[in-house]
């Protein structure tokens, strides 16, 4: 099976920018495994109910909090609607009242660590993103440079946003320019082919 390639394995190269001395950012991305969405209508969660239990999950989250069960994520989007990421395969549970996508090839993960992670989150988004606002497996849904993302808080300083894959390296950049004062680190795997061009 052919490997899947970030859309930003041509646009980032491992290495530091900005300014001299200590970095407070780090940025990369990561290889997303097994995305898939769930969504329904009227009797949604009932329907719902024996998909999430196969994978050790309870309800799928609420609205800010992701749901985790070992190395599979769930964070409830809409009512009807909830995002699951190290999911098998789930075409088969498809039905009248259940509609499975998959969108493994149609999302790119980017993360954000750091000290300043936090501050470079609230430049480029108008939402609290303190620690005591926006805390580890919280997640958010917003716009950075107009586009639609999810930002999840892995840790306590920490971040994975999920951005749709054609607008990969539109984030990539608002992200780059606005972290060049603080000085970041572009990190050199997390299951990524990152390669060739500086961002510069």
């Amino acid at each position: 099976m052919a490997e899947a390639l970030s859309p930003l394995h041509h646009t980032i190269t491992p290495g530091r920018y900005g300014v001299a001395g200590d970095v407070g950012i780090t940025l990369g991305t990561r290889q997303i495994a097994g995305l898939w969405q769930i969504a329904g209508w009227q009797g949604f969660d009932r329907a719902a109910a024996p998909v999430l239990a196969a994978m050790g999950l309870h309800d799928g989250g609420s609205y800010r909090r992701a749901e985790q069960a070992g190395a599979v994520t769930a964070w409830r989007i809409a009512p009807d609607k909830i995002l699951i990421e190290g999911a098998p395969d789930l075409s088969a549970h498809s039905s009248d009242d259940l509609v499975t996508l998959d969108l493994g090839h149609a999302r790119t993960a980017i993360t954000l660590g750091g000290a300043a992670a936090r501050d470079l989150l609230m430049q480029l988004c108008a939402v609290d993103c303190s620690a005591a606002a926006f805390a580890p497996g919280a997640f958010i849904q917003t716009g950075i440079h107009h586009v639609g993302v999810l930002i999840h808080c892995t840790g306590p300083d920490s971040f994975d946003i999920l951005v749709p894959g054609t607008w990969a390296e539109t984030i990539w950049e608002a992200l780059h320019h606005n972290a060049l004062p603080h000085g970041y680190e572009v990190s050199a795997d997390n299951n990524s082919r990152i390669s060739r061009t500086n961002p510069t």
